[in-house]
């Protein structure tokens, strides 16, 4: 069963379940989480929106290598890196600043993961991967 799952059951007191298959991380728990959904997540197309009232409707990148995600909260830092690409031509990195929430959906049979990620500005940046099977390297013979 992969970490995501097991770390999202009702039985741990840091996942706290907005709906069947959506849940928010505790902010103690970001730095193992993250680790993990990029082990999962590696490799899979991503979009990367930011959303909020003092910038609208942003699509940051579409259909791009996602690389990882790690947060920093050492010395009481609550910052958030998105990193694209794997070679120097195709590389993005989006940090977001005083993030307050972590929302992240589960792969469901329609779509792949999801990462939300609010800051303490009301702003919301939105991570949406493939599926993984969808980007899966074919077994090696």
């Amino acid at each position: 069963m992969p970490f995501r799952l097991r770390y999202l059951t009702m039985s741990k007191p840091s996942a706290v379940p907005q709906s069947r298959n959506t849940y928010k991380i505790e902010p103690d728990q970001w730095t193992e989480f993250l680790a993990q959904f990029t082990r999962d997540y590696r490799g899979a197309h991503a979009r990367l929106e930011v959303l909020g009232p003092e910038v609208g409707y942003q699509v940051e990148t579409e259909n791009k290598p996602f690389d990882g995600i790690s947060a920093d909260t050492k010395d009481g830092e609550h910052a958030v890196w998105i990193i694209f690409g794997s070679t120097s031509d195709n590389h993005l990195t989006h940090g977001i600043h005083d993030a307050v929430t972590i929302w992240v959906r589960d792969s469901t049979a329609q779509a792949g993961p999801a990462v939300e990620v609010e800051g303490r500005d009301g702003i919301r940046t939105v991570l949406e991967l493939t599926r993984p099977e969808v980007f899966a390297l074919p077994p090696s013979s």
